[in-house]
């Protein structure tokens, strides 16, 4: 039984409700972290769609305030994660090497598509920009390790940054596990993490005179984004109580998805107290309620069929869109010249944007990433296997 499933009834008691708890296991796929990984993925698109293109591409009035805060799209990707590895980690605690598990399966699940991207993205560069990329370039992007690099961080595969903060916060994940054993922990950890952050641009000041490796380091930088992560561990505690039953009800359920919905639309207009230093950090307290709200009630509008499906590709789609949208800009500025209503060229746009990006995204899926996946799984069978002889 999925939680998306056995949330539905509105009339459940204490009871039923840990009954529920009871039978949710590591193996039980919570079908509204798969709808939150697409919706953050779709919504980077929109924002890199209407971005990229030179110049930017119109957007209708009633859609502009929306799409171009579509950053918040990896807020809600690394809160997702965090909840993610919090929910699977207790059935890789029982095998035989649990944190040797934890890494191959992250790395055979990140690594493929990474390599098939560089190895693209080196070619793109040379044929279409005359743009060559040192072998110390590729080497850290090969290890993962362009986020410490102080002029790399940004990675040289469109949109990877992404990809360099969350490799890092894998490799932290066993501290923030053994830390945030209960919600009050993890909200003390996200806490310190953001002290921490401060006090690290405080300091970095008097090691770094550049002042444009000062803005990248303020911007790109692990260590401003571990916070955020901090904060899925927080939904996660706050969603399962210590006997494994479900915290949240259908109504408080809906309660949180319409307080995220307010604290959204706050942002955006520039209405929240400054109480973190930085506006950023409003994004992963909202998606942390909305995480937490749309578990205990799953709306059909947020999540369904299409929305799970861009979940299971989201990866594909999050690599390969920024490229798809580059080779479609010249088809942009034909539909925007064609079609003179903002709202129609907008709507077309995104339809053809979404569809050729889906389908790269399913050939990658299908031949680069459930390959890896499958490896994973088969090198841990393997280590399991030897640890029992």
């Amino acid at each position: 039984m999925s939680v998306a499933a056995g949330s539905a009834s509105a009339g459940m008691d204490d009871e039923q409700r840990r009954s529920l708890g009871s039978e949710l296991s590591p193996k039980t796929r919570l079908d509204f972290l798969d709808s939150l990984r697409g919706l953050a993925a779709l919504y980077v698109m929109l924002f890199h769609m209407a971005l990229l293109p030179e110049p930017d591409l119109a957007l209708p009035q009633w859609a502009r305030m929306t799409v171009l805060n579509g950053g918040m799209g990896v807020t809600l990707f690394f809160v997702v994660s965090a909840f993610s590895l919090f929910y699977t980690m207790p059935a890789r605690l029982r095998e035989p090497h649990p944190w040797g598990s934890f890494f191959v399966h992250r790395f055979f699940r990140i690594a493929p598509l990474f390599y098939l991207w560089i190895a693209l993205s080196l070619l793109r560069d040379q044929q279409l920009f005359d743009r060559t990329h040192s072998l110390a370039e590729i080497a850290l992007s090969v290890a993962f390790a362009f986020n410490l690099s102080p002029q790399g961080q940004e990675g040289f595969v469109w949109a990877s940054w992404t990809i360099g903060v969350e490799m890092l916060f894998y490799a932290l994940f066993p501290l923030y596990y053994v830390f945030a054993t209960d919600k009050r922990r993890a909200l003390c950890l996200a806490l310190l993490l953001l002290v921490m952050w401060y006090a690290a641009k405080a300091l970095a000041i008097y090691f770094v005179q550049d002042p444009n490796t000062m803005e990248m380091f303020g911007k790109w930088s692990f260590l401003k984004h571990l916070s955020v992560f901090a904060c899925g561990g927080v939904a996660f505690h706050a969603f399962f109580r210590a006997d494994k039953s479900i915290a949240p009800d259908r109504s408080s359920g809906l309660l949180l998805i319409v307080g995220a919905l307010y604290l959204y639309t706050a942002l955006l207009n520039g209405w929240l107290p400054d109480i973190f230093g930085d506006a950023y950090y409003w994004q992963a307290v909202l998606f942390a309620m909305l995480l937490v709200g749309l578990g205990a009630a799953p709306i059909k509008l947020l999540v369904n069929a299409f929305t799970k499906y861009l979940g299971k590709v989201s990866y594909s789609l999050y690599l390969s869109h920024p490229t798809v949208i580059y080779l479609l800009m010249p088809v942009y500025a034909g539909i925007q010249r064609s079609v003179h209503n903002p709202s129609l060229s907008f709507a077309a746009c995104t339809l053809l944007t979404l569809a050729a990006v889906l389908f790269v995204s399913e050939i990658t899926y299908r031949l680069v990433e459930e390959p890896g996946i499958n490896l994973g799984k088969r090198l841990n069978g393997f280590i399991r296997a030897r640890a029992r002889l």
